[in-house]
């Protein structure tokens, strides 16, 4: 079964560093921000799915494509319809572009309104799921907290 708490942990982790990367007083580091940040809703996304090789299959990305993986994994896990999960790439499209092969960006290359969109639409899906994850009793209080 999937350590929830484990991947809830480390998606507020993911997103709190990517926040703290855009506003860092000593510089910000916008492509780094922009690289943790997809790494968030990645890791909420695959707490909600009951499964570990369903979270294998899923895979990083937010793109529609992966909506089809998705299914398969929802038609499996029926209890994570609850969380909302299809449909993320239209409701999210800066983040739906967002890919873990940032990290081969060029340094500098991270335009700065690109990334802080990206970090808040990232902030929004993980908050949204793992509220929901939280209310459906599926998450530890003590996680949230770190």
């Amino acid at each position: 079964m999937t350590d929830r708490n484990a991947l809830v942990s480390a998606a507020l982790r993911h997103i709190r560093d990517a926040e703290h990367l855009l506003s860092c007083p000593s510089g910000s580091s916008e492509d780094q921000a922009y690289h943790l940040a997809g790494f968030a809703p990645e890791c909420a996304r695959k707490a909600c799915l009951a499964q570990d090789w369903l979270n294998r299959v899923l895979g990083h990305d937010l793109k529609s494509t992966s909506d089809d993986v998705l299914n398969v994994a929802l038609s499996l896990d029926i209890q994570a319809h609850r969380y909302g999960l299809q449909g993320l790439a239209q409701r999210f499209p800066e983040l739906s572009g967002w890919s873990p092969q940032a990290r081969y960006r060029k340094t500098g290359t991270t335009p700065s309104n690109l990334a802080s969109r990206v970090v808040s639409q990232a902030r929004q899906v993980t908050d949204e799921l793992i509220t929901e994850l939280w209310l459906n009793g599926c998450v530890s209080e003590e996680v949230l907290g770190q």
